[in-house]
């Protein structure tokens, strides 16, 4: 005869689990968070937003070693990218001789120990509101590549009073007078990230870029809004007797109302969250294809070269 064999397995809670009421409770690994921005690892804005977040998360944090603005979603694919690690303010920071974009890709796919939860991108010294800077911005451009990479992104930025940014771009510092707004900024940011850890986007959106005012508080209303259509006009000027140009200056200027938009909630003193949908096809009217398309296109044909045309 035979003999039965039986396995029992006998499960053991973790030191780390708990039992409540009769069932056994697994705290949740805490989310990680990559943390980039345009203006560089010495950007005074980055270590409060650091102490506030770290409140959340884990945090891989990879910055470009100079400030890279105004580059949009460029990357540096024909150049090598040199890596180190430096400390600011008591956080690893990852700078990387590269764009904002680069920092998300490589933190992304080689730096974070796992898929992150959420790329932050930011705080960025100045807004990105309206469609012009929005798709100029290096903090945006870093938050594009994050979605691209299926990880929700959130761009943030901060607007300066004049000349507290007159002495960012001519000194690299901020006046201590700042530092409440740049508290109360860097609280805001996390309160939202929280909320999208929580929740997730708002519904339709691959990101959002978030453009805070330069009176920001901790209890500043916030809204969410549309994306002005905007543009800045002239930018360069040409030296007298020189054949060069170079960047003179820069003045949004809005095209049309932009009721309910980021550059307008601005201007009323909210936090102004915009869900951006990258969606860049325009719809094909019958006028149109009659006086584009030539040849017959079937499935067929699309499968085989790929595409119309």
């Amino acid at each position: 005869m035979e003999a039965e064999w039986r396995i029992v397995i006998i499960m053991t809670p973790p030191q780390s689990a708990s039992i409540s009421k009769g069932k056994l409770t697994v705290p949740t690994a805490k989310p990680q968070v990559l943390v980039t921005n345009d203006d560089g690892a010495d950007s005074p804005i980055l270590v409060p937003l650091l102490r506030e977040l770290s409140k959340l998360a884990e945090l891989c944090v990879v910055a470009p070693a100079a400030e890279c603005s105004w580059t949009s979603k460029s990357m540096s694919r024909f150049e090598p990218l040199v890596l180190a690690e430096i400390e600011c303010g008591g956080f690893p920071v990852q700078t990387l001789t590269g764009k904002p974009a680069d920092c998300a890709n490589i933190g992304i796919h080689n730096l974070c120990s796992a898929k992150p939860s959420i790329v932050v991108s930011g705080i960025n010294m100045g807004v990105n509101s309206g469609l012009a800077f929005t798709l100029s911005s290096g903090t945006i451009g870093a938050a594009v590549e994050g979605f691209l990479a299926g990880v929700p992104s959130a761009a943030f930025s901060l607007e300066l009073p004049e000349p507290a940014f007159a002495l960012w771009r001519r000194s690299r510092r901020l006046d201590p007078a700042l530092d409440a707004l740049v508290a109360a900024a860097a609280a805001s940011a996390a309160d939202i990230t929280a909320e999208i850890l929580r929740g997730g986007l708002p519904v339709g959106a691959d990101m959002i870029a978030v453009n805070m005012p330069a009176n920001t508080r901790r209890e500043s209303p916030r809204c969410l809004t549309g994306l002005a259509k905007t543009s800045y006009g002239p930018l360069f000027t040409q030296r007298t007797a020189e054949p060069h140009f170079e960047y003179h200056s820069c003045q949004l200027q809005l095209v049309g109302d932009g009721p309910n938009s980021d550059v307008e909630a601005l201007a009323r003193g909210a936090i102004a969250i915009t869900p951006l949908r990258y969606s860049l096809g325009a719809p094909i009217s019958s006028v149109d294809r009659q006086r584009f398309e030539r040849g017959v296109f079937t499935p067929e044909v699309a499968v085989k070269r790929g595409g119309c045309g």
